[in-house]
């Protein structure tokens, strides 16, 4: 029986979502501990960000993706979904994180990229 969504799964790993909680094309709001992050289905191809825009906080998770780019719905500022850099430069970016599927349950690490683990 697979990881029910919520549930910590490895030391690193949470369960998040099921694979159909997330359209493709479409993100959704997860938690990860104390952190929202914004969970994407990019074509069959799942990635997450820190779901707050730096620019002025807002929602990633309700943006538009296009490729793997998704652009905030506030005021327009696109990030790569493959690393969280702001797709103008090296102006800004967000927290990007692993993400594993397993059977029909969508996994996302607890610790940033980059980050000590």
């Amino acid at each position: 029986m697979g990881a029910e969504p919520g549930r910590a799964v490895s030391d690193d790993f949470v369960a998040v979502a099921r694979v159909g909680d997330v359209a493709p094309g479409s993100g959704k709001a997860v938690v990860v501990g104390d952190r929202e992050i914004a969970l994407f289905n990019a074509g069959g191809t799942f990635y997450a960000l820190d779901n707050t825009c730096p620019h002025q906080g807002g929602p990633l998770a309700e943006g538009w993706i296009e490729g793997e780019t998704v652009t905030c719905p506030w005021h327009a500022w696109c990030f790569k979904m493959t690393d969280g850099k702001m797709t103008l430069g090296d102006y800004a970016s967000v927290d990007a994180f692993d993400v594993h599927v397993e059977g029909d349950v969508v996994m996302v690490s607890r610790t940033p990229r980059g980050a000590a683990r």
